[in-house]
């Protein structure tokens, strides 16, 4: 074998190796993100819906009623 070949072998092994640690750095940054801003959305509603449980459309509902409404609408 010689050198370029050699050099060319090491090299594929390597970029292989690069993106299989980049396939797998991606996908746990994805679901560390979607986490965080799945969290973030349900918190937001619940804050919207303390504003409107028991008002106009929401009379007579508790916080969780109006709150899981919500969710089913933005989630």
């Amino acid at each position: 074998m010689s050198v370029m070949q050699a050099t060319s072998v090491a090299f594929e092994t390597s970029c292989n190796f690069c993106l299989a640690v980049r396939r797998q750095v991606v996908t746990s940054v994805n679901a560390v993100y979607d986490g965080i801003v799945l969290g973030q959305q349900l918190k937001t509603n619940f804050r919207v819906a303390e504003q409107l449980a028991g008002k106009g459309d929401y009379e007579g509902m508790t916080v969780a009623e109006v709150a899981s409404l919500i969710n089913e609408e933005t989630i």
